[in-house]
């Protein structure tokens, strides 16, 4: 198992877990997909771009993909596994409501520079995230009904995160 797709809505602790996944499994590249498709001041790069620059990615023989469900059509075949981070609404919602602080003027590691956290400017994209739950579980369950032989770990719970983690980590020890 070389290649893993971290995936969910804002707030799930995509970059979170897939920093843990990255630490268990140093030898494997971890990739943002915001990298890939924002340019400063949230805004995106062209879709042609994006579909190219994320093309080179999974080519490769070996990575960890983080990011929202728009990936999932170009990288979910050449990925060897999937999670999926899917926690309840309440706690996707308080991590939305602190990440701004907690980076205030700031760019988080898992975006390109120029892309600050303000809370205003959050704040307008969590609810509309928050609003859109229901739309991002559907998008990546439609996709994760059509896989044949990756492996899925649906996590919902601290202890599913776990699982998957240790999961991720035996396997790098299988690997010759």
């Amino acid at each position: 198992m070389q290649k893993l797709i971290v995936t969910g809505a804002n707030g799930a602790g995509k970059s979170f877990v897939a920093a843990r996944l990255s630490a268990a499994r140093p030898e494997i590249p971890l990739i943002s997909f915001d990298k890939i498709k924002l340019t400063s001041n949230w805004q995106q790069r062209p879709r042609a771009d994006i579909e190219q620059d994320l093309e080179q990615v999974i080519a490769k023989e070996a990575w960890i993909l983080e990011g929202g469900p728009s990936l999932l059509d170009q990288a979910l075949p050449k990925a060897d596994a999937i999670i999926w981070l899917d926690p309840p609404l309440v706690l996707r919602a308080w991590r939305l409501l602190v990440r701004p602080w907690h980076n205030l003027g700031k760019t988080r590691a898992e975006l390109p520079a120029g892309n600050f956290d303000w809370p205003a400017q959050q704040y307008r994209f969590a609810f509309r995230s928050l609003r859109n739950s229901s739309t991002f579980q559907s998008k990546i369950l439609d996709h994760l009904e059509k896989v044949k032989t990756q492996r899925i770990w649906h996590c919902r719970t601290r202890e599913d995160i776990e699982i998957a983690v240790n999961n991720w980590r035996r396997a790098g020890k299988d690997t010759p």
